[in-house]
């Protein structure tokens, strides 16, 4: 969804829980793709020092790289760095990336070492950063009396309010350009990916190993398509569909929400506490949609949390207890700050050039198919009036010259449907499907089938037979 949770809200959502989600070139020569003032990032010494928290012994540093890539000699920026040195015999860095976008890498450092399959963590440096204007990579920042006016901003549902919507969300996302600086405008994907080649780069590695999940995965083939030669052992958990606009970016979340829901709803028998036990199908699609499309001061949260708990069969407990307090009107809203990150990144890589009109006439065809986000997700789009013009090329990645690319996705995913990571792996020249059957989103280390497989290539460089299908 456009309103996604920010950091704060991501982590009162988790509280709320209690539970948790669970040709290539060597260093110091000249880099195809890059000038030489470019490539001097890519020569840089790391000075690794202990991080000063944390349950795991991990490593930090800081790696340089210029806000603007087009402007190399211009204004620099540091990115994060966290590292989990491996357990065994190490073979190379792994960098990771948990999704979003504007989800730490540096923070899900230690998330992984903790699940990855012990296969993999005996055999990698595990590696997270947190992306340009995510984290504590130079974050975004908006002004609080402009935070204040989006929150207000009210989920519209006719044309007129999708006018008002819109004047409110440009002007907050025209107060946070000013807050943040020229970063603003160069936080795209491609920015990040040129920023991820210099990490390979930097960490001694010749080619690239890579596991993306969700919008990670957004990442990794977009470095595929610009590197093709430099991808080394990539997999792609939670595939997004580089060809998507905003357009068919959100219809397809919005899809993936509703699969999420009717597997919630078909288990709602067996969950003593689940408040819909008494309505068909049908009926609560209805209500539980007119709940979050309503509009009033506890909307937008309302909506926020419910598709943030859905994704996940683990937080489905949780989601009876918070839809039975929204249900008799006793969620109280969180202050909390809009996730501007997560906003500036999609609305940079997903073209959106669509009127108001055109946007609710979308937003009514999707909620005949999807009642329950379909309204939430369409409606409050930011992209087609946001103040930096999108560079993203949405198109079908087949990255010729590229190693094989392992592309992971659950029948039933909840943030990412299905289809995209079927045409992800179809598109590839060298791409391969591993399927996991089963609700929910991200698929590793969910079962010992995937965990298996996805080590399996990391480590040994061995693929799943085309076709492999893993119980969910």
């Amino acid at each position: 969804m456009t309103r996604h949770l920010s950091k704060r809200r991501r982590l009162a959502a988790v509280v709320l829980t209690g539970l948790t989600a669970i040709a290539a070139t060597a260093v110091g020569t000249a880099y195809a793709g890059t000038t030489p003032d470019q490539s001097r990032f890519h020569r840089q010494k790391l000075t690794w020092q202990a991080c000063p928290s944390g349950d795991l012994p991990l490593d930090c540093t800081r790696v340089t790289v210029p806000v603007d890539w087009a402007a190399p000699d211009g204004a620099t920026l540091t990115l994060k760095v966290t590292r989990h040195r491996a357990t065994g015999t190490r073979r190379g860095s792994l960098l990771i990336n948990p999704g979003g976008p504007g989800g730490s890498g540096a923070g899900f450092t230690e998330r992984a070492a903790a699940a990855f399959g012990e296969k993999t963590l005996a055999a990698y440096d595990v590696v997270g950063w947190d992306p340009r204007g995510v984290g504590e990579s130079s974050p975004l920042t908006c002004p609080a009396s402009a935070n204040a006016d989006y929150w207000n901003a009210r989920l519209p549902t006719t044309v007129a309010e999708r006018v008002e919507f819109e004047r409110i969300t440009a002007n907050w996302a025209a107060a946070c350009r000013a807050e943040s600086g020229p970063l603003f405008d160069h936080v795209d994907t491609i920015s990040t990916v040129r920023d991820l080649d210099v990490l390979r780069a930097v960490l001694g590695d010749r080619k690239l190993s890579y596991i993306g999940m969700s919008y990670g995965t957004r990442i990794g083939i977009f470095y595929a398509d610009l590197f093709p030669g430099r991808v080394g052992r990539m997999v792609l958990d939670a595939a997004t569909d580089p060809a998507s606009d905003g357009a068919d970016f959100w219809r397809g979340t919005s899809l993936a929400a509703g699969r999420g829901f009717d597997d919630y709803l078909a288990g709602c028998a067996d969950r003593e506490g689940c408040p819909l036990a008494d309505r068909t199908a049908a009926q609560a699609r209805a209500d539980v949609g007119r709940l979050l499309s309503t509009p009033g001061p506890a909307q937008d949260y309302l909506a926020t949390v419910a598709a943030y708990l859905v994704k996940s069969p683990e937080n489905w407990v949780n989601l009876d207890g918070f839809l039975s307090e929204a249900l008799n009107g006793e969620v109280v809203p969180e202050n909390a700050e809009p996730d501007i990150a997560n906003a500036a990144i999609n609305c940079m890589d997903l073209p959106d050039h669509r009127t108001a009109a055109q946007v609710m006439a979308d937003t009514a065809r999707d909620v005949a198919d999807r009642p329950v986000f379909g309204h939430m997700m369409m409606a409050s789009t930011l992209c087609p009036q946001w103040p930096v013009a999108a560079t993203g090329r949405p198109h079908h990645v087949t990255a010729r010259g590229a190693a094989p690319i392992l592309v992971v996705g659950a029948t039933r995913d909840t943030a990412t449907p299905y289809e995209w990571a079927v045409s992800t792996a179809q598109h590839l020249a060298n791409g391969r499907l591993l399927t996991r059957d089963g609700t929910g989103h991200v698929a590793y280390p969910r079962t010992p089938c995937v965990t298996e497989a996805v080590d399996g290539y990391l480590v040994d460089g061995a693929l799943p037979p085309a076709g492999t299908v893993c119980a969910g």
